[in-house]
């Protein structure tokens, strides 16, 4: 059974599994509830178990396009029958795999990835923050994103393709690829998360919130730019192939 966190002198004390809820709620008042010692279990086991729900709802979509990739490997010069059915049922295996590990491993090791941006972060605020406690507040600032892939997972299940809630959703079809990236990071799912984000890192500082945009702001910036440049290299292999010199 896991204990009530207290913080002496704070907010009132807040169970951890209450606090998933309330998070999304009222972040301010759970943040500072938590203390500077959020719990890490937790949050990542509903991370781990919305990756489990999602992995279940969308396997069968998934597994369509796993064989699409076979029905064009068939079609390949040289290659038989029975070395496309060994491919997509090795792709089958890979996929399943990959799927699964993301969903019970992706969301520690993405929350152990960011607890060390943080960390780093943390020492322009003087620092005394242990990397569990940066963990913790990132698993519970990262609710808004389990939110929103289970809401795409449930879409996908009954519609049959993913839904995009950004302002990318907006663009016509033959936009910029360059410009569908950067608009991808205008989610309010997701822009929900580096609020929350912002909240919770001042609040293991005993801060204002106002105090913790400095982490969350960078790594939009940094995450836009990436989505971006990875836009702009498929956009020109895609050109490359289809123009070669």
């Amino acid at each position: 059974m896991v204990e009530p966190v207290v913080r002496e002198g704070a907010a009132p004390a807040v169970s951890p599994w209450r606090a998933v809820v309330r998070v999304l709620l009222s972040p301010v008042e759970t943040f500072r509830a938590l203390g500077n010692r959020p719990p890490v279990l937790v949050p990542y086991l509903v991370h781990t178990l919305v990756g489990v729900v999602v992995l279940a709802l969308t396997y069968s979509s998934t597994m369509e396009m796993v064989d699409q990739i076979g029905v064009m490997m068939a079609s390949q010069p040289g290659v038989t029958g029975d070395d496309v059915q060994m491919m997509q049922q090795f792709t089958r295996w890979g996929a399943t795999a990959g799927l699964a590990i993301q969903s019970v491993a992706g969301p520690w090791i993405v929350g152990f990835v960011l607890a060390l941006v943080a960390l780093f972060f943390g020492q322009f605020h003087g620092g005394g923050v242990s990397l569990s406690a940066y963990m913790g507040m990132i698993g519970y600032a990262r609710m808004p994103l389990a939110l929103s892939l289970l809401l795409s997972a449930v879409y996908q299940a009954f519609a049959g393709q993913p839904l995009n809630l950004s302002a990318a959703a907006f663009l016509p079809g033959d936009a910029s690829p360059i410009l569908a990236a950067a608009l991808t990071m205008l989610n309010p799912l997701g822009l929900w998360y580096y609020a929350l984000l912002a909240v919770g890192f001042a609040a293991l500082f005993g801060r204002e919130p106002r105090k913790g945009w400095a982490m969350p702001v960078t790594l939009l910036v940094i995450g836009t730019l990436y989505l971006m440049a990875t836009a702009s290299f498929a956009q020109q292999a895609t050109l490359n192939l289809n123009f070669p010199q």
